[in-house]
């Protein structure tokens, strides 16, 4: 009887703690969410190799770019500005299975902070919408693919 008792006593306690944990499971768009932050987090760090950790090795756009070419693509808009400043929107989520996810994303990049969309008209920013297909590899979404175009202000509006 001790013995049922004690058995009891630590699943009770093990659930408890598993319960109270600091880490619950993230959903997937909880998951995915969270590596675009990292992302945009990596891109102000300005350290090319922090960024490429969230992008695919089987990196390959509809041009037929590659990682090395998007390596070399990103190393050049980090040239550009001494300092990078990120202002984001994710316009949509389209789920195509639990590990792939195609967003819609519009960014602003600039050289100082940009603390809301109404600012982009009276600052230089590059501005850009993104077409992102996320994979999820080693429990974090990341660039297998991506698509951009041009915008403008009103983009971060929709």
């Amino acid at each position: 009887m001790k013995h049922y008792l004690f058995i009891s006593l630590l699943v009770f306690l093990t659930v408890n703690l598993i319960s109270c944990s600091d880490n619950p499971q993230l959903t997937k768009e909880q998951l995915l969410r969270q590596s675009i932050a990292q992302l945009e987090a990596r891109f102000e760090e300005r350290k090319l190799g922090r960024i490429i950790e969230y992008v695919s090795e089987d990196y390959r756009d509809e041009s037929g770019r590659g990682l090395s070419d998007i390596k070399r693509a990103i190393q050049m808009q980090l040239m550009r500005h001494k300092n990078l400043y990120v202002f984001s929107t994710i316009n949509a989520i389209n789920w195509l299975d639990d590990n792939n996810a195609e967003v819609q994303i519009t960014a602003a990049m600039a050289g100082k902070p940009i603390k809301s969309a109404s600012l982009l008209t009276s600052i230089r920013a590059d501005m850009i919408k993104f077409k992102v297909h996320f994979v999820l590899e080693d429990e974090v979404y990341k660039v297998q693919s991506a698509e951009w175009t041009w915008a403008d202000p009103s983009d971060f509006l929709d």
